[in-house]
């Protein structure tokens, strides 16, 4: 009898008329046989894992992002939390706008558009695209993405305002806004470039407690080469700096110069001759000098000069370029929050923020929320939302600005 792996023993007979085994010559085929219907019997090869994953592409770029787009909420011009999305292309044009890398970001988030598909299913992408046209002031390929919006979004696109920020940025002064705390030399420092930037500047010195000597006087030497140069510098808190700073002027003892200066020239920007006659008078006897010199003002102080503190329904407004950890602007929110629950910033004459500046901006957004403050920014162009939301700012704080 013989045996195969492949069937069962089976008796073969023999030539006289005996069970025997099967000769040598039966057993090829015999094996062949066996391992053909062996092949036969094997079940089918599952399906390659690779085959799950195949995508077929169809229809054009245009046609492939409308379809992607179809089940979203069609975007308004305002943006709200749920058109607020990210794309690498869309964080990329932020970054470099952010860092005043304007025409970079625009080619990057313009090609983005032509070729990426999650971008240009992205509202944000859009609206950031037509904000950095606007700002470039580039009127026909702002038109042209109009026509391409329509196309994919089958709704309106965000029109073209002549009053742009390029425009308004020449067209209208801007005045800045200072809140000192402390007078120092670094503080001092930062006055010039602050009045370089803005074409007047409102100093608040309500908060003001700490007075280093040659940090008054080199805000003073500031402060008289402003007021020469007939530059408009509104003084806010001045009513409750002066029963401070007096405290420090003690007749007949030769401390605090630096402070008796920095009174004398406050007094010369208040327009106020006849204390600042006496004053000075002082100020020789005690340290035996001569004071300075009376000098009527060049320029009428803005109006800013009499305002009465912010109410708590003002509102902070952020403008121009922000930049580093430490921009005044931003700083000065701390103050102008306190006494709030609702903190308005308004950021609609904000030209651009670097990431830093951005930081510093998200860490007083996180405390005054910490706080239980309801913190929103009002007015915020789509470049700058996209930035803000990149650090951590949550879209819902976000407003359009009311006319």
């Amino acid at each position: 009898m013989a045996f195969s792996i492949f069937s069962k023993p089976q008796p073969s007979p023999s030539t006289n008329g005996q069970v025997g085994v099967r000769s040598a010559s039966d057993r090829p085929s015999a094996k062949k046989q066996a391992r053909s219907g062996s092949l036969l019997e094997m079940p089918p090869k599952a399906a390659s894992p690779i085959s799950k994953f195949t995508v077929t592409r169809y229809g054009s770029a245009t046609e492939r992002a409308r379809a992607a787009a179809a089940d979203r909420p069609k975007p308004s011009l305002e943006l709200g939390p749920a058109n607020l999305g990210f794309s690498p292309a869309l964080e990329n044009a932020a970054l470099l706008y952010a860092s005043g890398q304007a025409i970079a970001a625009k080619q990057v988030l313009g090609a983005a558009l032509v070729e990426e598909l999650d971008s240009r299913a992205l509202p944000m992408a859009w609206h950031a695209q037509f904000d950095l046209l606007h700002r470039a002031n580039d009127r026909a390929g702002f038109d042209r993405l109009a026509l391409e919006f329509v196309n994919v979004f089958e709704c309106s696109p965000p029109p073209w305002v002549e009053n742009s920020l390029v425009r308004s940025k020449v067209q209208a002064p801007v005045t800045g806004y200072l809140a000192l705390t402390q007078v120092n030399v670094k503080t001092a420092l930062e006055i010039p470039g602050r009045a370089a930037r803005y074409a007047s500047l409102r100093i608040d010195v309500a908060s003001l407690t700490e007075f280093d000597d040659i940090g008054c006087r080199r805000l003073v030497d500031v402060l008289r080469r402003l007021r020469r140069q007939a530059y408009s510098v509104g003084w806010q808190g001045i009513d409750q700096l002066w029963p401070r700073l007096a405290k420090r002027l003690a007749p007949g003892t030769r401390h605090n110069e630096g402070s008796w200066l920095f009174a004398l020239e406050l007094l010369q920007w208040q327009n106020r001759q006849a204390e600042f006659e006496e004053r000075a008078i002082d100020y020789a006897v005690t340290f035996e000098v001569s004071p300075p010199s009376w000098e009527p003002l060049a320029i009428k102080q803005e109006q800013a000069a009499s305002e009465p503190p912010p109410s708590a329904t003002d509102i902070h407004v952020l403008k121009g370029i922000l930049l580093g950890p430490a921009d005044l602007q931003v700083s000065a929110l701390y103050d102008f929050a306190e006494p709030r629950k609702v903190v308005q910033i308004d950021m609609s004459q904000a030209e651009r923020l670097d990431f830093v500046c951005a930081g510093s901006l998200q860490n007083a957004v996180s405390n005054f929320e910490s706080k239980e403050k309801e913190v929103q920014i009002l007015g915020a162009t789509a470049i700058i939302q996209a930035l803000l939301c990149l650090i951590g700012i949550a879209p819902e704080i976000f407003r359009a600005k009311s006319a």
